[in-house]
């Protein structure tokens, strides 16, 4: 009989690795670009194990990114709640497309994600829309394919189910 792996730990210590890399210094020219970790994380894991990670774990989430980035407590979460609905929506037919359609997604997921941050941001008197504050977006569809096959590997590696 084949033992059951619940390695659940692998999900949170990527997550929390997504966290160091949303915050790590970076110069100002690449910190421009710098790709939206958590929600890609976020993305694949309810892709992945949709009966496992859903709203809860999304939400969760952007309570946890909140704290960790010491931002506006719910915002991440909002964002997050949104990116995982339509992830969750759309998962059957996301499974189906390659990789390339997938980053194109990805992109408009992310994208949305971000205007869902500014729309607060703005609400709260914090921010204002310049055309590079979309550029995280497209960096995080061209690292989507390899992202996607890495924790393909580390989810069958470490039998998370």
């Amino acid at each position: 009989m084949v033992q059951q792996a619940n390695a659940h730990w692998v999900v949170w210590i990527t997550l929390l690795l997504g966290a160091v890399f949303s915050v790590m210094p970076l110069p100002e020219w690449l910190s421009l670009i710098r790709p939206a970790w958590v929600p890609l994380l976020v993305i694949y894991w309810v892709l992945a194990l949709p009966e496992r990670f859903g709203l809860f774990f999304a939400f969760i989430t952007g309570l946890l990114l909140d704290v960790f980035q010491s931002s506006l407590f719910g915002l991440n979460s909002l964002g997050m709640v949104v990116v995982a609905f339509v992830v969750l929506s759309l998962h059957r037919r996301l499974r189906l497309f390659p990789h390339l359609q997938q980053a194109f997604v990805v992109l408009l997921m992310i994208a949305s994600y971000q205007l869902v941050l500014l729309w607060v941001r703005t609400a709260a008197d914090d921010a204002m829309l310049t055309p590079l504050y979309l550029l995280p977006s497209i960096s995080s569809a061209v690292i989507w394919p390899w992202l996607m096959i890495g924790l393909r590997f580390l989810r069958r590696y470490f039998r998370v189910v």
